[in-house]
């Protein structure tokens, strides 16, 4: 008879999936979950593949919350799954979670929309499959001197994942 035991991975993933379907109780995690209401079911599926994703392969634990798209993308206010995810760069555990991103949305039939804003501090770019829009934001501290003693900068990446249908005819509701 042969013994079948967990690998350390397997046993990550059913902690994600208990942590993600565990009743309410009263943890930040659960309350933040309920920040997607109102986001499109599909939107909240990816939303919540893409963030077990990047915990499992950065090693970072993101914060969920209810985003809205970025003007760059639709001009109208869109709700959208939203999470972040903070770090320190050079300190990583994990992958570093923009290389997840750009590696996994591709091979998962998303296609790079030509529009991105790129500067010295963040950087902003989407994918697009079918009715779904995924933006990523990135931000970052620069460090002006050369001083080789100085801290690493920290990162941030803020991911939204919302209906990519146009804007309604007519005037443009304000964003919030």
């Amino acid at each position: 008879m042969r013994h079948r035991g967990f690998t350390a991975s397997s046993l990550g993933l059913l902690a994600v999936w208990i942590a993600l379907s565990a009743p309410d109780c009263g943890s930040s995690s659960t309350s933040e979950r309920r920040d997607w209401k109102g986001v499109p079911h599909r939107a909240r599926a990816v939303g919540d593949s893409l963030f077990v994703l990047l915990a499992r392969e950065t090693r970072i634990a993101p914060r969920r919350s209810r985003g809205e798209v970025n003007a760059i993308y639709l001009k109208c206010p869109r709700p959208a799954a939203r999470f972040e995810l903070d770090w320190v760069k050079d300190t990583l555990a994990g992958r570093d979670p923009f290389e997840v991103i750009d590696r996994e949305l591709p091979r998962r039939g998303w296609i790079r929309d030509p529009r991105r804003a790129d500067g010295p501090d963040g950087a902003v770019y989407a994918f697009r499959r079918g009715p779904l829009l995924c933006i990523v934001e990135s931000a970052w501290e620069t460090n002006a001197t050369s001083d080789s003693s100085a801290a690493p900068p920290r990162m941030s990446m803020l991911v939204d994942v919302a209906e990519a249908k146009p804007c309604p005819k007519g005037p443009v509701p304000e964003r919030e």
